[in-house]
């Protein structure tokens, strides 16, 4: 028997397609990514990571500038 969904690489009729129209269904039917409360600590220490970065980037830069080293990895690099 001929399985369109299995020959366009769907193996499921609910396969996530980020182009679909309509409303998504997420694990065993449910329409929210999410059930209860979200933990938000895992948010705050990214960010304090990120800002840490940033800061670190910058301070890098900084030195490599005061020193006159413009064509240093510390200065040219912004941190991306």
């Amino acid at each position: 028997m001929f399985d369109l969904l299995t020959a366009l690489g769907l193996n499921k009729p609910d396969a996530y397609n980020p182009y679909a129209a309509g409303s998504k269904l997420y694990g065993a039917g449910r329409s929210n990514p999410t059930s209860g409360p979200v933990d938000k600590s895992g948010y705050a220490e990214r960010d304090a990571n990120a800002r840490n970065a940033q800061r670190e980037a910058l301070l890098r830069r900084l030195k490599a500038a005061q020193q006159g080293n413009y064509l240093s990895s510390g200065y040219l690099n912004r941190g991306r």
